[in-house]
């Protein structure tokens, strides 16, 4: 990386006194052996980034260290924007979600919620969207809450609190005996209950819709490949959120379910697991991302009986295995918009990497993974100042050892962690 007049007058201006306002007390230099900056396809670097007042000032080659900043020495090291998680359930864990809803109240779920995001803030993602947890209340905006206000330590929290289901649906727990009365917290049919549901969630501190267009694998009584609600439905749903400043992403699985999701103009997709040709080219002309969450799929084939599953899982997961990788190849040729994210919560926090590793040996190159986890998260989010390092952005940097471009697995081993110029990991 060459520096031009321009960063050469940057420079010079945070020298001279008098030209500009001089590094804060906590301005830091990391040294880095190498940087991804969020688009290219390899490493580069040598790179050095100066960092102050929780954004990056510069990055060059060789920027020297202002007086008082801080040095990292990080040259063992590469370093990625943060990681971005889209489909992150931090309030249950791996196993039985049956004896969890009705055993763990909200403030327990949301004490699991502490712990599990503080685990994968640890591991390098330092923004997640929570797509509707297990929880009947409302943890999960007051987790956000807490994580912002510098209660709990934690990653930057996009939520919706809970899943818009249909009666019976993949978000309506309807496995239990009737006369018990346990549904899903946001159960509603036909336009104008969705239309309610929906205000309903975002007066109460949910900042993106989840809807589920079908059913599920992990949920008793409904299948994956079924719609659950009719393009009207859905249609309804992301007006109502629209109409109000809000993101609608729905759960699909099934062909059918994808495409009605689409038309209606749904923000992502997430899963996509039987997504057809057709679909996929819905969604390139429509923008629509897709957040595949393959490395769960991967996860559950092996560990799934051993964690606890319920048998109508286990059921579910063998009869569908040999379907599992079909669209893969499809989703990688194509040029839908591919975000990250991994369905923790259903498998370990602490393993949110993996599914970096799901996309890479399905055949995705890795600059496109890493870019599902740094831009293309931060566009789906709406929030171009983070997943990249460039001047003028928020200071979100991990660093790990070896290079990820040549071998993927390196991305399990991030032992540096920066969020909002703040380090909350060092090696």
């Amino acid at each position: 990386m060459r520096r031009g007049p321009a960063l050469a007058c940057l420079c010079l201006a945070l020298l001279v006194p008098g030209a500009a306002p001089g590094p804060s007390a906590k301005a830091t230099v990391l040294r880095c052996g190498g940087i991804y900056d969020g688009k290219s396809a390899s490493l580069t670097g040598p790179m050095e980034i100066l960092v102050d007042r929780g954004k990056i000032v510069w990055i060059s080659p060789s920027v020297g260290r202002p007086l008082g900043a801080a040095l990292i020495d990080l040259t063992s090291r590469a370093c990625f924007p943060g990681f971005i998680d889209t489909h992150a359930h931090l309030m249950f864990e791996p196993g039985n979600f049956d004896n969890q809803m009705v055993t763990r109240s909200s403030a327990t779920k949301t004490l699991h919620g502490v712990a599990n995001a503080r685990a994968m803030l640890m591991g390098g993602f330092t923004t997640v969207r929570v797509p509707g947890d297990e929880d009947l209340d409302w943890g999960a905006p007051d987790l956000k809450r807490a994580v912002e206000s510098g209660l709990v330590e934690g990653p930057r929290m996009f939520v919706a609190a809970h899943a818009v289901s249909a009666t019976g649906g993949h978000g309506d727990w309807s496995h239990f005996a009737p006369e018990f009365g346990i549904h899903g917290a946001a159960v509603a049919d036909g336009p104008e209950e969705i239309r309610k549901m929906v205000r309903n969630e975002l007066r109460n501190g949910s900042d993106w819709i989840k809807i589920m267009a079908t059913g599920g694998f992990l949920s008793a009584g409904d299948e994956p490949g079924v719609a659950t609600y009719t393009e009207a439905e859905l249609l309804s749903a992301v007006e109502a959120a629209e109409a109000l400043g809000h993101h609608v992403c729905a759960h699909a699985h099934g062909a059918e379910g994808i495409k009605r999701a689409v038309r209606a103009g749904v923000r992502s997709i997430e899963h996509g697991t039987f997504v057809d040709d057709e679909g996929l080219r819905l969604m390139e002309r429509k923008g629509t991302f897709l957040v595949p969450t393959w490395g769960i799929v991967d996860w559950l084939k092996q560990n799934a009986r051993s964690a606890g599953y319920p048998e109508y899982a286990l059921e579910k997961l063998e009869r569908y295995q040999p379907q599992f990788l079909e669209r893969r190849a499809a989703v990688v040729k194509s040029r839908v918009r591919i975000a990250y994210g991994i369905d923790v919560g259903a498998y370990p926090h602490a393993e949110a990497w993996r599914e970096f590793v799901a996309l890479v040996n399905s055949g995705m190159s890795p600059s496109r993974a890493f870019r599902a986890a740094t831009t293309e998260a931060a566009d789906l989010l709406g929030r171009p100042d983070l997943g990249s390092l460039a001047a003028g952005q928020t200071a979100d940097i991990v660093a790990l050892p070896g290079d990820p471009f040549k071998d993927i697995q390196a991305v399990s081993k991030v032992d540096f962690v920066m969020k909002d110029g703040e380090i909350v990991r060092r090696p």
